[in-house]
C-alpha cells in the first residue's frame, strides 16, 4: 500500500498558523494576546524532550503571533478636514472623473479619491503636492482640493524614494510613447515593462481578462524571473561570487522599486534574494520553504497584506506550481524528455500553466467571477512573447531604432489575444462562489494532489526545508 506523501517543510504549517492568527486576531485585545504568546513560547521551550508536543506548542506560538500583529483600527483623517497630500500613483482617467491615489503625511494612510475631470485635474502627476478636503464618499468636488502644501517633505524616506522611482518610470514611459505605433501597443508595453497600467483601455483589459492573460499586464514573478535570468546570463553564471550576487539582488530590487513595489513583485524579489543568499553558501534551494519564509516575512511586516487580492493570487499561484509541477514532471520519463526537446518545452509550459491555474482558479472565480477556458492556448502565445518583449524593452533603451519591431511584437500579441477572446466559450462568467465554496474547492484540489502523488511512478514527493 502506498503511503501518503509527506512534505518535509516545517515553515509551511507555521505560516498557515500565522495567517489564521491574523484572521482571528482582529477580534481580541492585544494586551491579552501578548501575555498568551509569552506563555506559549515558554511552554515550547520546556517541551524540548517531547517533539510532537513542542511542534504543537510552536504552532500555537505562531497562531498567537498572527493574532498579535493582526491589523486593528487605523487612524484615519476626519471627514471634511483639510490636509496635505501627495499624489502617489499615475492618475487614471475615467469618463467623467480622475481616480487619484493620495498619500497623507499626517496619518501615513493612502486614500483613493475621485475628482472632476477638467483642465486642472488632467495636469496631476506623481509626486504633486495637494491640499485636499477628503470625504468618506471618495468624491472630491472642484472646490475640495488645490495645488500646494509641503506634503512631499513630510513623507518617510521610503515613500519619497518610491515616488522618485515612479517619476523616473513616467519618464521612461514617455520615451516609449515617442516610438511609432498604435495606442494599445504603447499601453501594453508600459504595463508589461514598467507596471504602468494607466493607459490601458477597458476594452483592452477585458480582452486580456477573457483570454486569461491578465497576469501579463500585472507585473509578477514571471517578469522578474525573466529579468533575473538575463542578469545571470550577463554575469556568466558565476553564482558563488558575492559581488555578482549583490549586483543582481540590487538590480532586482531596483526594478521592483521602479515598477511600484506591487505585492507580487515584492514576493518574487524576496524569494530571489533568499535564493541568491543560499547560492552563496552553497546550500540547496528549497522553494517551498522559501515561499513560506517570504509569506511569513511580508505578513510580519504588514499583516494587512493577507487581505490583499494580489498577495493571495501571487502566493497561491506559486504554491500550486511548487506542489503540482513536480508531480506532472514525473509522469513522463526523463529519458524520453531528453530525446524530444520541443515536446519537453511544450509539456513543461503546460504543466506550469495548469499548476498555477489549480492554485488560483477558485480565488479568480471568487473575486472576478470568471474562468478563462483557453488559458493554455493563451500561455503558449504570451509567455514566449513576454520574454521577447521584456528583452526588447531593455534593448530599445539603448537602440531606439528597434522600437518599431518591439511595438510590432506587442501588436501581434494583442491581435492574438483578441482572436482567443472571440472564440466560443472563451470564458465562463457569472461565477460568484461563497467563501465556504472556495474553501471546499481547495479541499477538492488537495484531494486531487494526494491522488496524483500516490500514483507518482517515481520517488515520493519530498521538499527539503530551509
Amino acid at each position: 500500500m502506498r503511503r501518503i506523501p509527506r512534505l518535509n517543510a516545517p515553515l509551511l504549517p507555521l505560516t498557515v498558523c500565522l495567517m489564521a492568527g491574523i484572521v482571528i486576531g482582529q477580534l481580541l485585545a492585544p494586551t491579552l494576546l501578548a501575555g498568551l504568546l509569552l506563555g506559549a513560547v515558554l511552554l515550547a521551550l520546556l517541551l524540548g524532550r517531547w517533539p510532537i508536543a513542542q511542534s504543537i506548542a510552536l504552532w500555537g506560538c505562531f497562531l498567537l503571533l498572527g493574532m498579535l500583529v493582526a491589523p486593528g483600527s487605523e487612524e484615519r483623517m476626519p471627514d471634511g478636514v483639510w490636509t496635505e497630500a501627495v499624489v502617489a500613483s499615475v492618475p487614471a482617467e475615467r469618463p467623467k472623473t480622475m481616480m487619484v491615489e493620495l498619500l497623507l503625511p499626517e496619518t501615513g494612510e493612502q486614500r483613493r479619491c475621485y475628482v472632476w475631470k477638467d483642465g486642472r485635474s488632467l495636469q496631476l502627476t506623481v509626486g504633486k503636492e495637494l491640499e485636499v478636503c477628503l470625504r468618506d464618499s471618495q468624491f472630491v468636488g472642484r472646490d475640495g482640493w488645490r495645488i500646494g502644501g509641503d506634503g512631499f517633505n513630510r513623507l518617510t524616506h521610503l515613500q519619497r524614494l518610491r515616488i522618485r522611482a515612479l517619476q523616473w518610470r513616467g519618464s521612461l514611459a514617455a520615451k516609449f510613447r515617442t516610438m511609432e505605433g498604435d495606442e494599445d501597443a504603447h499601453a501594453v508595453l508600459a504595463a508589461m515593462a514598467l507596471g504602468d497600467k494607466s493607459a490601458l483601455t477597458r476594452e483592452l483589459r477585458d480582452t486580456y481578462s477573457v483570454s486569461g492573460a491578465s497576469h501579463v499586464l500585472a507585473l509578477s514573478g514571471l517578469h522578474l524571473s525573466i529579468v533575473y535570468l538575463l542578469l545571470t546570463q550577463l554575469t556568466l553564471r558565476r553564482w558563488r561570487y558575492c559581488l555578482t550576487q549583490g549586483v543582481i539582488v540590487l538590480c532586482i530590487w531596483a526594478f521592483a522599486l521602479l515598477t511600484g513595489l506591487s505585492t507580487s513583485i515584492v514576493r518574487a524579489a524576496t524569494m530571489l534574494t533568499v535564493y541568491s543568499l543560499f547560492s552563496l553558501g552553497g546550500r540547496r534551494h528549497a522553494p517551498l520553504g522559501t515561499l513560506s519564509f517570504t509569506a511569513m516575512l511580508m505578513l510580519l511586516t504588514d499583516s494587512r497584506l493577507l487581505f490583499d487580492v494580489g498577495f493571495q493570487l501571487s502566493f497561491m499561484a506559486m504554491l500550486g506550481i511548487l506542489l503540482f509541477y513536480p508531480l506532472f514532471e514525473r509522469m513522463v520519463s526523463a529519458k524520453w524528455m531528453m530525446t524530444h526537446r520541443p515536446l519537453k518545452w511544450l509539456y513543461g509550459l503546460t504543466s506550469v500553466s495548469v499548476s498555477a491555474q489549480l492554485g488560483t482558479a477558485p480565488l479568480i472565480a471568487y473575486y472576478f467571477g470568471r474562468f478563462s477556458t483557453w488559458f493554455l492556448l493563451t500561455n503558449f502565445i504570451v509567455i514566449p512573447l513576454t520574454t521577447l518583449i521584456l528583452y526588447g524593452a531593455l534593448l530599445v533603451l539603448v537602440i531606439p531604432a528597434w522600437g518599431s519591431i518591439l511595438l510590432w511584437l506587442v501588436g501581434m500579441m494583442n491581435r492574438a489575444l483578441g482572436w482567443i477572446s472571440a472564440l466560443p466559450l472563451a470564458s465562463i462568467d457569472g461565477l460568484h462562489p461563497s467563501v465556504l465554496q472556495v474553501a471546499m474547492l481547495y479541499v477538492l484540489i488537495a484531494i486531487f494532489y494526494l491522488l496524483l502523488a500516490l500514483q507518482s511512478p517515481r520517488r515520493r514527493v519530498r521538499v527539503r526545508d530551509l
